[in-house]
């Protein structure tokens, strides 16, 4: 069994989410895709798309992601933690590329060049370990995770094998440091042979205009990057200096046979799946600086009874930040849907996108916006937003809408989520009430929960098993959208509205109209 700052017991990522079944289009739907997007956009090689993308269904693996979390909201140590895992997963990315250059019969890729290059990364290694290990202790450390991952490393130092790399690499660094030699360059001809004692003239150069310096001077020089591989010239060079120090260069073939794979897959995890936590906290801390707020939710997995204070739609804001407005919710059995109406622009469909927000960051593990949140532990989630009509398909947008609503109602249980946004708007009213107050008796007999919403105020009422909610206007302007959401039976202006809109006879419509007229 193997560790992870993810998993708390790695038979979890295999059985516990392979049952959950993962609609891509709701993470459309409710804005996920530019959220995540934005979230792995620094992140791309460390692949961590699937621990985002991918729900879970065990309470105790993410209250074990939570709990990882919290320790690394520290700064400090997420920076420990930080410059660890880039070091460790960059000699990692470099290390496969060696490897398969020394697994090769091409002298072009497999040389002394490649296998210094191998105990440059071995050395590098061993320090990124050390200095880590040397940080992290100046910090509590809380969280089981991290605490036996540095358990893990203690022991790691301390197994025979690194033992005895340390010891080669520090025997071998001697050895190669106190190499010293001559190149004679004539022409395309180039000869390497032992330095003993052949006059250097660069520091002749030097003490002979010493005496012509006048305080600091700029230095010119520049430092030349080791990546990618050097030249043939450098290989060339090390391939003849290898018959003059052959002792030193045959140790280091040794070395690289015996080390080819000294990096640990263990490490090498941690490494990867800490950028998980990074990733996310980089994203929302300047929505935190902004004053919005995050918490860690609790998980339901039993009751409905689901909250949330000051919270609000995650992809609105990190384009708008401190302008957001946050809501309120909560539902208390038998309560199953929040249904919203209200004027259009009102933020009904973005408090939508919220309430799946909050049940999809919940079941990965990370905090969520909000000062204080409780979700369900679901198994899927549905949406349904509605969509402009399709001109090529025959069936009409209201068959359309039917069909996507029956696979809803065919696949959702008791432990969905269900997000039904602005559907039947292209039937009559009278047909849209009947079929909508249909939809909610099927709805309701799934048992799931989640949140409609709709320009029907007669849906908002519709049983015990609905809340109704409306989106606020100013008391003295009511064009002027508060985007707040409340609990409050609805006022009838909400069809009103959309009627005016259908017909071209809103207040502003009609005034172009005139003007264009007259």
């Amino acid at each position: 069994m193997g560790y992870s700052v993810l998993f708390p017991d790695d038979n979890i990522e295999k059985d516990s989410i392979q049952s959950i079944k993962i609609d891509m289009t709701y993470f459309k739907d409710i804005g996920l895709d530019h959220v995540f997007n934005d979230v792995l956009r620094s992140k791309k090689e460390f692949e961590l798309d699937y621990f985002f993308h991918q729900p879970l269904e065990d309470v105790q693996t993410i209250i074990y992601r939570q709990e990882v979390m919290k320790e690394f909201e520290n700064e400090s140590i997420r920076q420990v933690i930080q410059e660890f895992s880039n070091e460790v997963y960059l000699i990692r990315k470099y290390m496969d590329r060696i490897r398969k250059n020394l697994s090769s019969s091409e002298a072009w890729d497999n040389n002394y060049l490649t296998r210094g290059h191998l105990f440059d990364y071995a050395e590098r290694y061993i320090k990124s370990i050390l200095m880590f290990k040397d940080k992290i202790v100046d910090f509590n450390v809380n969280s089981n995770a991290i605490n036996y991952f540095i358990s893990y490393l203690n022991d790691y130092l301390e197994s025979p094998k690194i033992v005895r790399l340390m010891s080669e690499l520090t025997i071998l660094r001697d050895d190669l440091s106190n190499i010293e030699y001559c190149m004679f360059i004539k022409g395309g001809t180039i000869r390497v042979f032992k330095y003993e004692g052949q006059i250097d003239y660069s520091k002749q150069i030097l003490k002979t205009f010493e005496k012509f310096r006048q305080g600091d001077v700029k230095d010119y020089r520049h430092k030349l990057s080791e990546e990618p591989v050097a030249d043939h010239v450098e290989a060339a060079v090390l391939e003849l200096l290898s018959k003059v120090y052959k002792d030193t260069f045959d140790h280091l073939t040794d070395f690289c046979n015996e080390f080819m794979y000294f990096d640990d897959e263990t490490i090498i995890r941690f490494s990867r799946e800490s950028q998980f936590y990074i990733a996310w906290l980089d994203y929302i801390q300047p929505l935190i600086s902004s004053g919005l707020k995050f918490n860690y939710p609790k998980i339901l997995s039993e009751s409905k009874n689901v909250y949330s204070k000051d919270s609000f739609d995650l992809a609105l804001a990190s384009k708008i930040k401190e302008k957001t407005v946050v809501n309120d919710f909560y539902l208390t059995e038998p309560e199953q849907f929040l249904v919203v109406t209200g004027p259009n622009q009102g933020g009904k469909t973005t408090f939508a996108k919220m309430f799946a927000q909050l049940h999809h960051f919940g079941s990965i593990g990370v905090c969520v916006p909000g000062s204080e949140t409780a979700v369900f532990l679901f198994n899927q989630i549905f949406t349904h937003f509605s969509k402009q009509e399709d001109l090529s398909n025959m069936e009409g947008k209201l068959k359309d809408d039917l069909k996507r609503l029956h696979h809803i109602l065919v696949h959702s249980s008791n432990r969905s989520i269900i997000i039904i946004n602005e559907i039947l708007t292209s039937t009559t009213l009278e047909d849209a009430i009947t079929i909508g107050k249909k939809m909610l008796e099927r709805l309701q007999e799934r048992e799931a929960i989640g949140v409609i919403v709709t320009f029907i105020d007669e849906l908002a009422n519709y049983s015990k098993h609905t809340v109704s909610l409306m989106c606020t206007v100013d008391e003295f302007d009511p064009v002027k959208r508060m985007f707040k959401i409340v609990r409050k039976p609805p006022d009838g202006l909400a069809y009103a509205h959309h009627i005016a809109l259908k017909h071209h006879l809103t207040y502003e419509q009609l005034c172009r109209r005139l003007k264009n007229e007259s």
